[in-house]
C-alpha cells in the first residue's frame, strides 16, 4: 500500500457524532428502535437515505414508507448502520469517483446492488450470516474513495480508466496504481476508527479470500464472489456474471442459488 494513502488514513477525523452514537446505542443489547431514531434524527441526510433504502425498488412495498422508526424495523439495526457508515464516511473522505468512470450517485448503488445480491443469496446459503455480510458487501468499496483521490493527485486517471476497461479483475489493477485492494484499504480506516475485528479481516481478505485464515474464509469467498458479479467497472455484465458464477463453481458452492439472486436483482 502506497505510504501517502497509509499516511491519509492515519490523518483522517474521528468519526462524526451521530455515528458514535449509533455504533454506542448497537452495542446496546436493551436499545430500542424510539432512542435510535432519536439519534438519527440528528442528521436529516442519514433520515433521508434510511427512507430512500427502504422505499427502494428492492423491497417494493405498495404503500410509501414515511416513518423513521418503521423503516428502521423493517432494515434492522445492521442494514441501517450501513446506511449511517456511508454517510459518515462521505462526510469524511469527500468521494469523488471519477477515476472509476462513475459519480458518487452510481458508486452508491453499486454498494447497494452488492448488498442486495449478498442478502437475497445468503438467506439460501446460511440465513444466520446474512445481516453481518450484507452489512460488509455494503461497506467494502469504501477504500476505492481514497484510492480514487490517490489517482486523481497522481494524474494518473487516463491511465487507471484504460486498465479497467481491459482488466475484468478490479483488485489487480488497483494494487498495480497504488499497492492495495479496495478492501484491504476499506479494511485500514475501519481499523483506524476501532470498528470490530472481524468486520475488518472479512472485507481485508475479500480480494484474496484464498489467503483468509480459515474461521473467516467463507465470508470472504463470498463478499469476493460479490462484488466480482457487481464491479464498478461491469456491474452485472455478463461477463461478471460467468466470473462469480465461475469462482463459486470452483469452491464448490450452489452455483444455482447464485443464479437466483443474481436473477432477483439484476433490473433493480
Amino acid at each position: 500500500m502506497k505510504e501517502s494513502i497509509i499516511e491519509r488514513i492515519e490523518a483522517l477525523p474521528p468519526l462524526p457524532k451521530t455515528l458514535q452514537e449509533f455504533e454506542a446505542a448497537y452495542r446496546d443489547e436493551n436499545v430500542t428502535i424510539k432512542q435510535i431514531a432519536k439519534i438519527l434524527e440528528q442528521d436529516p441526510m442519514i433520515v433521508a437515505n434510511v427512507l430512500k433504502r427502504v422505499n427502494s425498488s428492492f423491497y417494493s412495498f405498495p404503500k410509501r414508507i414515511d416513518s423513521l422508526q418503521h423503516a428502521i424495523s423493517i432494515l434492522g439495526l445492521s442494514g441501517v448502520r450501513a446506511i449511517v457508515l456511508e454517510n459518515s464516511l462521505k462526510k469524511v473522505l469527500n468521494p469523488n469517483m471519477e477515476p472509476y468512470g462513475i459519480n458518487a450517485e452510481q458508486f452508491a448503488h453499486i454498494s447497494q446492488l452488492q448488498s442486495f445480491l449478498m442478502e437475497r443469496w445468503y438467506k439460501k446459503v446460511n440465513p444466520h450470516k446474512v445481516s453481518f455480510l450484507s452489512l460488509a458487501a455494503f461497506l467494502q468499496e469504501s477504500g476505492k474513495i481514497l484510492i480514487a483521490d490517490e489517482i486523481l493527485r497522481e494524474h494518473w486517471v487516463e491511465q487507471f480508466r484504460q486498465e479497467l476497461e481491459i482488466n475484468d479483475d478490479v483488485a489487480e489493477v488497483e494494487r498495480f496504481f497504488v499497492g492495495a485492494s479496495a478492501g484491504e484499504v476499506t479494511a485500514k480506516i475501519f481499523e483506524h476508527w476501532h470498528m470490530e475485528q472481524t468486520l475488518c479481516k472479512v472485507i481485508e481478505y475479500s480480494d484474496r479470500y484464498e489467503r483468509a485464515p480459515e474461521d473467516i474464509k467463507e465470508s470472504s469467498l463470498a463478499l469476493h464472489i460479490v462484488k466480482r458479479a457487481v464491479p464498478v467497472n461491469k456491474p452485472l455484465a455478463p461477463i461478471s456474471q460467468y466470473i462469480a458464477k465461475t469462482i463459486a463453481a470452483k469452491e464448490g458452492l450452489d452455483v444455482e442459488k447464485l443464479e437466483e439472486a443474481i436473477e432477483a436483482i439484476v433490473d433493480l
